[in-house]
């Protein structure tokens, strides 16, 4: 049968429509679910809002951007320094996590760890030895301005980063479960510049060959102050190789997404990278050889190794502190200099008058009280 070409045209224009209409619809569709399972999310993260205590007597409450602070009067000035931070600090984590994060937290800074528990939500102290805890799931966190036993400062700035780090990770996913390794993990390589007392405990579990697997940490995180040192340097180091290039860092974002899409954690692995667990801890272990020459023999456990991986961290501390004696050394010449040449008066201007007297015409000048002839 002959088709009229006005006929084909008008039916190949309502393909066109059909096929448009049913992108449209699908990509509307996936917009939709997507909102819908953050949004689910939200209300369930708005309907377990925690109950606040007001705040204590002397303390003030301000919001600033997304953030209301609540914390001592007497100490705006050390708190000022935190509120400065916090924009550039969640805008970092957003960059980590390749996802968008709602922003809005509730900060509480207490002057020690008792006005800490009086501000805490109802029913969720924090532990004791804590000087900083974020309760993730509702956007709360608090600070101590002492550190409980010693009641000596803590680094402020470093324990708010590393609790806004378990916020932003926690929202990233949309609350699905991570473990335990990789949270803690994410929060010290987000929050910790230092890292060399972690690898000193890294060093040591190796040469003695008490290294955790990370089934172990997923099953029980240890609670025993050298267990729990161990844990978090391993912690830390596996969620740095994770993130080792820009390649990985590309990895790290799909693993991300795909736990917010509600995968388990070792799907979006093996999404991600291609590994299982137990394939990311050898290729881990296999990278500590290749990036600590001194590894190999530390995973022997000989007492000889011991002494050596004890001497290399002696070393580094030893030419840190040379190096750090040198350059005040350094400042403190460039300020005696300085000094010098501020404090020394200037030369006197030449005076014509005297610059034909008694030389025969050679011109002369006054400097430091003495006269010098010029040839």
């Amino acid at each position: 049968m002959k088709i009229r070409p006005h006929l084909a045209s008008f039916a190949a224009f309502l393909c066109a429509i059909a096929v448009t209409s049913a992108s449209v619809g699908a990509a509307a569709q996936e917009a939709a679910e997507e909102a819908t399972h953050q949004s689910s999310h939200e209300a369930r993260h708005e309907a377990a809002a925690p109950s606040l205590p007001s705040p204590l007597d002397g303390y003030e409450t301000e919001r600033v951007g997304a953030v209301t602070w609540t914390f001592p009067e007497s100490e705006r000035g050390r708190v000022d320094e935190l509120i400065d931070g916090v924009e550039e600090h969640w805008a970092e984590l957003v960059d980590t996590f390749g996802v968008p994060i709602d922003d809005q937290l509730i900060i509480r800074v207490a002057r020690n760890p008792r006005e800490m528990r009086a501000l805490a939500p109802y029913g969720h102290p924090p532990p004791d030895y804590a000087t900083g805890v974020a309760y993730s799931q509702w956007g709360v966190i608090l600070l101590t301005m002492s550190a409980p036993e010693t009641w000596q400062p803590p680094e402020l700035e470093v324990v708010l980063v590393h609790e806004l780090s378990h916020v932003a990770l926690h929202r990233a996913v949309l609350g699905n479960s991570v473990p335990r390794w990789f949270n803690e993990g994410v929060a010290i390589n987000e929050s910790e510049v230092r890292l060399l007392p972690r690898m000193e405990s890294l060093l040591r579990a190796a040469a003695q060959r008490s290294m955790l697997r990370l089934s172990e940490l997923d099953d029980r995180f240890p609670d025993r102050p050298y267990e729990v040192n161990v844990a978090y340097a391993q912690s830390a180091d596996v969620v740095g190789f994770l993130r080792r290039t820009d390649n990985d860092e590309r990895r790290f974002h799909r693993l991300i997404q795909s736990l917010r899409e509600g995968e388990t954690f070792d799907t979006a692995l093996a999404t991600a990278y291609g590994w299982t667990r137990v394939g990311l801890e050898r290729q881990w272990r296999e990278s500590l050889r290749t990036r600590y020459r001194i590894l190999p023999a530390l995973f022997a456990g000989s007492t000889i190794w011991v002494a050596a991986a004890i001497l290399v961290v002696f070393a580094y501390r030893r030419r840190r502190r040379y190096h750090h004696t040198k350059l005040q050394q350094m400042a403190y010449r460039e300020e005696l200099e300085a000094l010098r040449l501020t404090s020394e008066p200037p030369p006197a201007a030449i005076a014509p008058t005297d610059m034909a007297a008694d030389t025969g015409g050679i011109p002369i000048v006054e400097h430091d009280g003495e006269s010098h002839t010029l040839h």
